[in-house]
């Protein structure tokens, strides 16, 4: 009988995943963050590449959050890295989630308007950017829980 439940609750996760990454791919492709990235990088042509690894890295975090991996078979300065990239890699995926959404609320320029921001418009946004990063690194290397 445990085994039974144990299958049933892998497929239960598993289809709760599967559906999480499946919504969240979606919201992120209706707010254009993909087409947007790749049009300023000038890489229009992999739109399909970029949509696939989002959806398969989502996919691998959610078995990755629900099987943690170990890491203590690999020596301590691999092991740091890897994690690090990870961090480095999640960090760059939110400050552009966060970066669309601003701009699917249109918060720029209602913000602009309000402060009266008529020149140097791209440098307040290098500012938003800038202070976004140092926040973080403050709050994960000065202020650490």
């Amino acid at each position: 009988m445990w085994i039974i439940s144990r299958i049933f609750l892998a497929w239960t996760a598993l289809a709760a995943g599967f559906a999480a990454a499946g919504g969240f791919v979606a919201f992120v492709s209706l707010m254009g963050v993909i087409p947007r990235l790749s049009a300023m990088t000038k890489t229009a042509s992999h739109i399909p590449l970029y949509e696939n690894c989002l959806a398969l890295g989502l996919i691998a975090m959610n078995l990755i959050s629900l099987y943690p991996l170990d890491f203590s078979f690999l020596p301590r300065i691999l092991s740091t890295l890897f994690l690090n990239c990870g961090g480095f890699f999640t960090g760059i995926f939110v400050g552009c989630l966060a970066g669309a959404l601003a701009e699917v609320v249109n918060i720029i320029p209602v913000m602009a308007r309000r402060l009266k921001v008529r020149k140097g418009f791209p440098w307040f946004v290098k500012a938003f950017a800038l202070g976004k990063c140092i926040g973080t690194l403050l709050q994960f290397f000065v202020f650490p829980k």
